[in-house]
């Protein structure tokens, strides 16, 4: 059963002795446990319905000391059994933990009033009535009282029904969000190795599964799965699961940690979050203000940065940005708490947002707030859309905007290939990124304008190297996204790729001034030579050009195909090199092979030519090397 029930309330009114009732477990198994009589640590037990399935139960310490513990546990309540002594009331931490349990949106529940042996029937309804207090104006406040007794056995039976009824009707459906568990244990178990035990927050493990212990980012393989000390092939969200881990050590996994599967990037030191104040805080909490941030079962300090406001009131919510002073781990739409920087008081809570969030201005705030709003209430087009605006970068995968919002990408690729405010680019590779048009068609306007730009200052040039592109335009954005969308221009007619360089298609390479002559100059003088022309140093001194004159009318004369270059000092004309190669496969296709000499012969030039010329045939594929000789390739 997919369910987890949770007890809550104060220390000392019964808890553990209330579940060894309903279960036959005790679930207090430290020795210091035992010999105090109070709960320092988290404890496990499970029920076995009528069905034969067996349901989930979290004991955890009463004690104020151990709200950290308690806040780890209470995660993955569906169900709430607060407990409340019959001679005490309602008591400190009663309040607190019902305010924690509230802010981790633990909607169902029932109130058990233990310990009736100890106390009249007069006492009983006083604290029924402090109940209704409590409970007034809550999700709780037509909640179930039960008036039990561990030690007579009163109302357990009672209790026991109404616990299963509750629980089939709140036992969770299929999650289809990634696969992540935060770990309350980590052990060795001899012969096995590490084990891992929490309730499984969403998507599903099976054996074999690659998984990663975040934020570590330490890489595991899952051995066995575990429900409540049985051997499955798989687990879900909404049950207490062991995992027993290969490829880590135990000092690897702690408490703290969250296993996910492998792939799934859900660490982050700052997320967008609504927030929730609650009258505990006793005064408003300020923004920048230090505070203590639950996420799973790991406590981070932080702070609160509010989008729009300075102060918020207790009772009352607002959009806030959470900084956190070390790396955690959340997914959209999880839920977290607050307390203050000494974790004697719970401040508030609230549900995460943007997971990975971005730092924004002032004066960016209003429209950030617009978009946290559609993206807590909107349909899943509006979600899409705000998240792709509030994203830092250019593009989003599909993979983290999944990850973002809590559901699979094949989803929202889906949704987006529909939109019409939204581009999906695909590599050759198969990787895919979302992007908003708006912000594609300014990217490309960018990419244009500096293209056009280096070309009226390098005429003489065939066009912009591609990396020097990016990094001018916005070296942030991912290279293969930005070669994605260069070959996505280039489709498109947009612009033209020549090799590593990008241009746009009217670009004509140009020499400024009196290039053109002394272009013309180069070409008659290398045409003139036939198969024996002037290296690069000597059209300098025939010529009386510069080095770096010579190598742009040489750079240019490439471009427009009328020279080609054969080694580092050696160019020929177009006309004189195809008439060479032609006359070098006539003569390999009537002999198998000619050597080094006989080409020599063949042309009419010297070594200082004909080497060159051949290596260059073999570097463009007419021919093939064998020894001294060459042959035509494929022949």
């Amino acid at each position: 059963m997919k369910a987890i029930i949770g007890t809550a309330g104060h220390i000392d009114h019964g808890k553990t002795a209330l579940v060894r009732a309903l279960t036959g477990i005790d679930t207090d198994r430290l020795p210091e446990e035992q010999r105090r009589g109070i709960s320092i640590e988290l404890g496990f037990a499970w029920m076995d319905t009528p069905a034969g399935d067996r349901v989930g139960i979290v004991d955890v310490p009463g004690h104020e000391r151990f709200v950290r513990q308690m806040l780890a546990g209470a995660q993955g309540f569906d169900l709430l059994m607060l407990v409340i002594a019959a001679d005490d009331g309602v008591m400190p931490q009663t309040e607190e933990h019902f305010e924690i349990c509230h802010l981790l949106d633990v909607k169902t529940g029932l109130f058990v009033i233990t310990k009736a042996d100890l106390a009249s029937e007069t006492r009983i309804a006083e604290v029924r009535e402090e109940i209704a207090i409590l409970a007034a104006g809550t999700p709780f406040e037509d909640a179930p009282i039960l008036v039990t007794s561990a030690q007579t056995g009163a109302g357990i039976e009672d209790l026991r029904a109404r616990v299963l009824a509750s629980v089939a009707a709140v036992e969770r459906g299929t999650d289809r969000g990634s696969f992540r568990m935060p770990v309350d244990r980590a052990f060795v178990v001899k012969g096995h190795g590490v084990v891992v035990t929490g309730t499984a927050a969403g998507g599903n493990v099976k054996v074999g599964d690659d998984v990663v212990i975040a934020p570590r980012g330490l890489a595991a393989r899952v051995r066995e799965v575990q429900v409540h000390e049985v051997s499955v092939e798989s687990a879900a969200a909404g049950q207490r699961i062991a995992l027993n881990l290969g490829g880590v050590d135990r000092d690897d996994v702690s408490r703290g940690d969250t296993v996910v599967v492998s792939g799934t990037d859900a660490v982050t030191d700052r997320f967008d979050a609504h927030v929730e104040v609650r009258p505990s805080a006793r005064r408003p909490l300020r923004s920048h203000e230090r505070v203590r941030v639950y996420l799973g079962t790991r406590e981070v300090p932080g702070r609160v940065v509010w989008l729009d406001r300075e102060a918020v009131e207790p009772r009352s919510r607002a959009y806030g940005q959470i900084v956190l002073r070390e790396p955690g781990v959340t997914f959209s739409g999880e839920r977290f708490v607050l307390r203050d920087e000494t974790a004697e008081r719970t401040l508030g809570g609230g549900t995460v947002l943007i997971v990975h969030a971005r730092r924004h201005p002032r004066a960016e705030r209003a429209d950030v707030v617009s978009s946290l709003a559609t993206l807590e209430r909107g349909d899943a087009a509006g979600r899409l859309a705000s998240l792709l605006k509030m994203t830092a970068g250019l593009g989003v995968s599909p993979q983290q905007v999944g990850a973002e919002l809590n559901a699979p990408p094949s989803e929202f690729e889906t949704l987006a290939r529909g939109s019409a405010t939204v581009e999906v680019l695909t590599d050759g590779s198969g990787a895919k990124w979302l992007v908003t048009r708006e912000r594609f068609d300014r990217y490309v306007a960018q990419l244009d304008a500096h293209v056009r730009g280096y070309h009226a200052s390098q005429p003489s040039r065939p066009g912009i190297e591609l990396e020097q592109l990016r990094h001018d335009v916005d070296a942030s954005v991912e290279p293969r996204l930005f070669r994605c969308i260069v070959e996505s221009l280039v489709r498109q007619k947009r612009m033209v790729r020549r090799g590593n360089f990008v241009a746009l298609p009217e670009h004509r390479v140009m020499l400024p001034g009196g290039g053109e002559a002394d272009a013309q100059r180069v070409l008659e003088t290398v045409r003139g030579a036939g198969v024996m022309p002037p290296t690069l140093k000597q059209l300098q001194d025939d010529l009386g050009l510069s080095a770096s004159r010579v190598a742009e009318i040489v750079g240019v004369l490439q471009e427009r195909r009328d020279l080609v270059k054969i080694s580092a000092d050696l160019v020929f004309s177009r006309d004189v090199l195809a008439d060479v190669a032609g006359r070098l496969a006539a003569q390999l296709r009537n002999a198998p092979e000619i050597t080094a000499a006989e080409f020599r012969d063949l042309i009419g030039a010297s070594r200082k030519y004909s080497i060159p010329l051949l290596d260059y045939f073999d570097r463009t594929g007419l021919t093939v090397r064998s020894g001294d000789a060459r042959r035509l390739r494929g022949k």
